[in-house]
Parts: structure tokens; C-alpha cells; sequence
């Protein structure tokens, strides 16, 4: 094997750090990264570099790091690699792209790399001269096209005639690495490691360091016109800025959580990519699964068939093992869509565990709509009575006013997702009734009247505009939450008062329903 030398500095790591940067020389040969960088050590980071310390290197067991792609388990492994003591051990890396591997070797200050095809991975493990040899498999799947790597990588590790201490880590590009051996796993002190998605609350504690921040600034573009999301956005985005300087770190925490809604769990589509990649990519992945409940109800976690980007992981904190939701809410709102409603609530009832407040927020709205484009939904009052029926209608994505083509009922959904007021509206010029709705799975809400009226504004002015004889809105609740639902106080009162609302009467024209949920109310 041809290799390319260079030095290779040493590399300090504190389990302390709350950030680390690479020298483009760093890390350009790994197969990660492209640039220098500044990244952020959430506390899954330093767990898992301790497990590949404490129970790869000094516990003699081989390790399996496993997670979703974008949870940052190569970065983590590539500092663990660059932060072994080389006076005392050797350090392959390889990493695997398609049926090609690139391979670092460190050995003191020496760093060597090249190319290889799996065919000639055993000779280049077979001539490393080093008396103690630490190997960590970048990008590891469970394929038969990748089985030889693994038994490949096993021989090296058992082999008697390579002498001296051997480690074997395997970073995984999947959530699970299939169904196993419980004997194999124990004759060979096979252990796993488990690295979670992030949270809203990790991502927002990143960007506080201004560097940082600067780095991933143009990933964080969901206000911008690259996606469909355009005018709308940028309006809401300067009416959120208003008290605020110009300045986008102090506008972070809004730039975020836009881009939230794609990315998700997935630090790679967070801060990686733009939010035009990320919609292309979740889309390629969701049009892979044909037949959605058998790809995901009829296997296990340990399933091959689940397409792994689409799925974030996280710890149970009810019982045992773990609960694998969709990456992002722009994810679950496509897939409900695509798949209807019998279907999606199958998969929800499976997860119903990790019904936080956002997880549940998604899942309502996703049940509305998935009801209006399937058969049509269904509305209860306090005492559990189907009270109304919204009939089955055109569900039309927009944020402003569409073009109004069918004298019926149009339902339009905003697709800014986080703006602060309707989440549905439906509009019949036929009978000149236009129909808000605010979906909460909240106990309270406040009612944000600026934003209700904003929208009838934009309809008085465009050329399909009509006199709006019939205004109602609706607060769209769980129905096993309606009794306890409250609207806590209202702003914006007396803008309404031209569609026939009396100022400060407001909260009490709301009309609060219920409906059922894809989780609460599903039995199998």
C-alpha cells in the first residue's frame, strides 16, 4: 500500500471541554470533515469517548458505538483517536466509503494515510509492526456488502499470529446492528454504546459561544429563500426581531428553532447542511418506504429495513431500552401525509412514550391533517360527544393568501410552522365563511388576535378577495385534554371588531374543541 506521510501534532483533549477545534491538518484524512472546525462536546461526547477509554482500551472489550447518522459519534471517536497516548499504542483508523476504505495510521508523531480496497484490508493489518494496536471501523453498517469488513477486522483481533495488545472499536452508521449472538457476543466481550439524538436544549447551549455560532450561521438559513417558506418567514422573523439589534447571534435562539423543525435530532442537518439539503434528503429517504408500517411496525429496533435518517433515538426514562421517534416534525407531518391515518397511528401508538410536549404538538397537528385529507374530522365537546364532522377537503400549503379557485371549503395550511397564531384555515367563498384554527396540545394558550387579523387582512387585499360574513375560531384541543383547557389572556383586542367581534369579548367567541390524537385515543 502506497502511503502518504505527514506529522502529526499531538492532540490535547479535556473531558472538561465544553468545545474543541481542529486544524484543517486534523482532520482532513478521517473522511468527516473538510475545514477547520470548532465543535461543540455535549455530554453524550465525552460518555462515549470514556466508554472507548474505559471499556475498549482498558477493559479489553470490543466495542460497537451505535446511533441514527448526525449524533455525532465519529467526531467524538475521531478525538478519542487523536487523543491516545501513540508512545503506547498504534491507531488505525478506517473509514469506510462505499467499498473503498480510507486508512489513517498514527504511530508517535507519524501520521500515514491511503486507500484500500476491503480485499487488502487483512495484509494491512497483518504488516502494522506495533506491540499495541488500536483499531476503530468508521462507518460500519449491517449489509452482507460490509459483512467482510466486520469478519475481516474479527480475524485481525483473534489472530495469533499478530502478537501484542489488540483494541477493535466499530462506529456504526445505524441505530442497531441486527440481531446477534448472545454467545458470540459474550466469548468475544462484545459491548454496546448507545449515542442519543440531540435535543432543542443542546443545540440552543452550542450556539451560545459566538464562534461557533458564526461558523454554522449559513446552515441555520429556514428563513430564507432557499426554502418554500419565504416572505412569510421573513416577516415573522422582523416582527420577532423588533426590540432586537440586527445582529443574528442575538436573533440565535429564533434562527434555531426554524431550522429545528428539518433538522430535528440530526447535528448533520443542523449545522452541516443548508435546509434546502436537508429537505431533499428527507424527502429521497420517506420515498423509500413503499409500504411505511411494514417498515417500521413489523420489525423491531434491530431491524435492518428501518431507513435510519429518518428516526432520531432517545434513552427511555419509563423502562427499559430505548424509543425511536421520526428525526423532525417536517418528517412526521410528510410521512402522516403519505401514509394516512390507520397507519401512522399504528406507528405513534409503538412510541407513544416519547410524548413530550413538542412530540405531542407535532403528532396533533399531523392527525389533523392526515383527518382532512383522509375521510375528514371529527369534533367533540366536553362531555365526549361528536358534536360536528369537518368534511374531507383540499388541503392547500401556503403562507399567504392562495389563489381560490373552488367556490367550496379550502383548507390552507401555513407552512411557516412556528409563527405564533392559526395553524389551519379554511375558507369558503361559496357562504363567505372563513373558519381559524389555533391546534394546541397545551393546557393553556394565549390568544394571539395580531396574527389571526394579519391573514384577513392579506385576503381584503388580494384579487379573489370577498366580505367575510362568517368568522369563527377554533382552538383545537386533544379531546381527552378539553376539559381542562383554558385560554389564558388575549392580545391584540378590538382589531376583529370589523368582522363583528366586540372588543374584549374576544376569548369568550372562541370556540374550543376537541379531537382525537394519534396516541390517546388509538386502540389496537
Amino acid at each position: 500500500m502506497d502511503w502518504k506521510c505527514a506529522l502529526q501534532r499531538p492532540f490535547p483533549y479535556d473531558p472538561k471541554d465544553k468545545y474543541v477545534s481542529f486544524e484543517k491538518a486534523d482532520v482532513w484524512d478521517f473522511g468527516a470533515f473538510r475545514s477547520q472546525l470548532k465543535l461543540y462536546c455535549r455530554p453524550s461526547f465525552h460518555r462515549q469517548i470514556d466508554f472507548m477509554r474505559e471499556k475498549v482500551l482498558e477493559e479489553k472489550h470490543v466495542g460497537y458505538v451505535l446511533g441514527p447518522p448526525g449524533t455525532g459519534k465519529s467526531t467524538a471517536a475521531m478525538v478519542f483517536a487523536l487523543a491516545v497516548d501513540r508512545t503506547r499504542w498504534d491507531v488505525i483508523w478506517i473509514h469506510v466509503e462505499g467499498k473503498i476504505l480510507k486508512c489513517v495510521h498514527m504511530s508517535g508523531q507519524e501520521r500515514k494515510t491511503g486507500t484500500i480496497d476491503i480485499a487488502k484490508l487483512t495484509a494491512l493489518l497483518e504488516s502494522i509492526n506495533a506491540q499495541n494496536c488500536l483499531v476503530l471501523v468508521d462507518g460500519w453498517t449491517y449489509t452482507e456488502s460490509r459483512g467482510d469488513l466486520e469478519g475481516t477486522c474479527f480475524l485481525w483481533y483473534t489472530s495469533a499470529n499478530v502478537p501484542g495488545e489488540k483494541r477493535l472499536v466499530f462506529i456504526c452508521s445505524v441505530a442497531s446492528r441486527g440481531k446477534s449472538s448472545a454467545d458470540f457476543e459474550y466469548d468475544w466481550k462484545i459491548l454496546e454504546h448507545e449515542v442519543w439524538s440531540w435535543t432543542l436544549d443542546e443545540y440552543l447551549d452550542a450556539i451560545n459561544d459566538k464562534e461557533f455560532f458564526n461558523n454554522v450561521l449559513p446552515k441555520l438559513d429556514a428563513t430564507s429563500n432557499n426554502t418554500s417558506s419565504t416572505n412569510a418567514m421573513q416577516q415573522a422573523m422582523k416582527k420577532r426581531r423588533k426590540s432586537q439589534s440586527d445582529d443574528p447571534f442575538d436573533n440565535r435562539a429564533f434562527l434555531l428553532e426554524t431550522k429545528y423543525h428539518y433538522a430535528g435530532g440530526s447535528c448533520r442537518c443542523m449545522f452541516l447542511y443548508t435546509t434546502a439539503e436537508v429537505i431533499r434528503q428527507l424527502n429521497r429517504a420517506i420515498e423509500m418506504l413503499p409500504d411505511y408500517s411494514t417498515a417500521t411496525l413489523s420489525s423491531g429496533s434491530r431491524s435492518p429495513l428501518i431507513v435510519n435518517r429518518l428516526f432520531a433515538l432517545f434513552e427511555s426514562h419509563t423502562s427499559t431500552g430505548v424509543i425511536a421517534p421520526l428525526i423532525s416534525r417536517y418528517t412526521a407531518i410528510q410521512i402522516g401525509i403519505k401514509t394516512g391515518p390507520d397507519e401512522i397511528k399504528h406507528f405513534f401508538f409503538k412510541y407513544r412514550e416519547f410524548a413530550n410536549p413538542a412530540f405531542s404538538g407535532w403528532m396533533l397537528e399531523m392527525a389533523f391533517f392526515i383527518s382532512l385529507r383522509h375521510g375528514g374530522l371529527e369534533i367533540f365537546d366536553e362531555s365526549n360527544n361528536i358534536v360536528d364532522k369537518w368534511e374531507q377537503a383540499t388541503v392547500v400549503d401556503s403562507d399567504g393568501v392562495p389563489e381560490l379557485k373552488n367556490d367550496g371549503p379550502v383548507w390552507i395550511r401555513p407552512l411557516q410552522w412556528n409563527q405564533g397564531g392559526y395553524d389551519a384555515i379554511m375558507v369558503c367563498k361559496q357562504t363567505r365563511f372563513v373558519r381559524m384554527v389555533q391546534i394546541t396540545c397545551a393546557s393553556t394558550h394565549t390568544f394571539r388576535i395580531d396574527y389571526f387579523y394579519s391573514w384577513l387582512k392579506k385576503l381584503s387585499e388580494t384579487n379573489g378577495s370577498f366580505n367575510v360574513d362568517k368568522l369563527e375560531i377554533v382552538f383545537v384541543v386533544a379531546k381527552d385534554s378539553l376539559q381542562n383547557f383554558t385560554i389564558s389572556n388575549a392580545t391584540g383586542q378590538g382589531l376583529l371588531e370589523a368582522f363583528g367581534w366586540e372588543k374584549n369579548t374576544e376569548i369568550s367567541r372562541v370556540r374550543i374543541v376537541g379531537m382525537r390524537g394519534l396516541i390517546s385515543d388509538f386502540k389496537l
